[in-house]
């Protein structure tokens, strides 16, 4: 058996492929972890300002917004990553920035949209929906950000297609929470709830000027070449993703939150939403690694390396998922010490910790399935059996909400996760005969 590991090992260290996407990892875990720690730190500092109650009423604001701000990205996060990456690996640097140009122009407009609708009517929209007047003016605020907040993801997307992944990071993961822990404090202490939105939407408006100012740095060297792109491609393609977009980035992760801000007062919403962000450590080390992996895949679809890219894929998935257990155990036994770290009042939320974090580990096991099928032109599929999986959620939701409350929240999160991705697990190998999952080969 000694002899088996030693071999294995062996294995991985001479995969070429594997060292790349390692050696790129290693260096997006660092700074990952720094954001994640940031972001951390963040939540901690805000519930611990605001208390359960008004943590809850951010929390929901946050919930509001990131829909917001993916609806205004219309599917191009995962469209501009794969004609960058494309075009960078083939020196087509007008068609690069082409692309880059009408995204993000598409993007502002949408994006800015939905920031003035969300200024106007969110007064209506806490009433109404919600029933929390209270939560009318943190709502305004935080609806400005959506046009920043889905500018700087767009940004980093367009970076990981140059292998930028540490001005990537640095955009996507670092720069917003970074920020705003400079400046939550004075404006919590003078405004409340509504200061910490308005330390949320400033970093989001210097971190996405901060984006800019990287996107055109990297391709400083290309100024000469003049932008081209077909926007018949680009809208094709982003728009079969769209609805893949709004389910994997804003109903899957934010429904449970947000439905839960229609039953439940705003005390239990900030536990389950200290709960589903300490949960997310779980997948941080897959979420870094799709940063670098998703390139790969499609560099070594583009090559016809299907072999490689299966094996690829599995390795990547299995030194995830032993280096994310210790991180999982520690949420299944030690719920309560973890989430009194954001105060008393949320120690009873490690019930709904233990629940989020099995969905979480699921996620890692099966590895970058949906980054996979994107990169191979599966868009389609992704977008059905995310759709399913969303509706599902939807139902679980409204079903175990009323009754069960935060508890019934989790339940329904996680098994969206688990569902989701072992869904996405099999169409990779009806379509790829490619098997991510690790050990999963040997026995088939």
């Amino acid at each position: 058996m000694i002899r088996n590991i030693k071999n294995k090992i062996q294995v991985l260290r001479i995969d070429p492929h594997l060292r790349e996407v390692a050696h790129g990892t290693l260096i997006a875990v660092v700074l990952k972890v720094v954001g994640s720690a940031l972001s951390f730190l963040f939540n901690v500092i805000v519930a611990r300002l605001l208390g359960a109650e008004g943590a809850g009423i951010y929390f929901l604001a946050i919930s509001v917004t990131a829909i917001g701000s993916v609806v205004g990205r219309v599917g191009l996060d995962n469209t501009l990553l794969r004609f960058i990456a494309a075009y960078a690996t083939q020196r087509k640097w007008g068609a690069l920035k082409g692309t880059f140009y009408v995204g993000v122009t598409i993007a502002f407009c949408a994006a800015g949209l939905l920031s003035l609708l969300g200024f106007a009517f969110a007064p209506w929209i806490a009433a109404t929906a919600f029933d929390k007047p209270e939560f009318g003016e943190p709502l305004r605020w935080m609806s400005l950000s959506i046009l920043p907040n889905a500018l700087l993801n767009l940004q980093a997307e367009s970076l990981k297609g140059l292998k930028r992944i540490q001005a990537a990071m640095l955009t996507q993961g670092i720069g917003v929470p970074l920020v705003g822990i400079i400046m939550v404090w004075p404006l919590a202490k003078l405004a409340g709830v509504e200061g910490v939105t308005w330390a949320y939407l400033v970093a989001n408006l210097l971190v996405a000027l901060f984006g800019w100012h990287l996107w055109r740095r990297a391709v400083g060297a290309s100024d000469s070449e003049k932008p081209t792109f077909s926007f018949d491609e680009i809208w094709q393609s982003c728009t079969a993703l769209f609805v893949q977009s709004v389910m994997n980035r804003a109903v899957l992760p934010w429904a449970p939150l947000f439905i839960l801000g229609v039953w439940a007062e705003a005390q239990e919403i900030g536990i389950f939403g200290a709960a589903v962000r300490v949960s997310m450590l779980v997948s941080l080390l897959l979420m870094t690694a799709n940063n670098v992996i998703a390139p790969k895949f499609a560099e070594l679809y583009a090559t016809d390396q299907i072999d490689v890219l299966g094996q690829t894929a599995r390795r990547t998935a299995l030194v995830i998922t032993i280096l994310v257990s210790p991180v999982f155990l520690l949420m299944i036994f030690g719920g309560k010490w973890i989430m009194a770290l954001f105060g008393p009042e949320f120690m009873d939320g490690a019930l709904v910790l233990a629940i989020l974090a099995i969905g979480q580990f699921v996620n890692a096991i099966t590895g970058s399935v949906n980054h996979l099928l994107i990169v191979t032109g599966n868009e389609r599929i992704v977008r059905n059996t995310t759709v399913v999986t969303a509706l599902i959620l939807t139902a679980s939701c409204s079903a175990l909400i009323p009754s069960m409350g935060a508890v019934g929240a989790a339940i329904a999160a996680a098994s969206a996760t688990i569902g989701s991705n072992l869904i996405a697990s099999y169409m990779v190998w009806k379509k790829l005969r490619v098997v991510t999952i690790p050990f999963v080969r040997q026995i088939l």
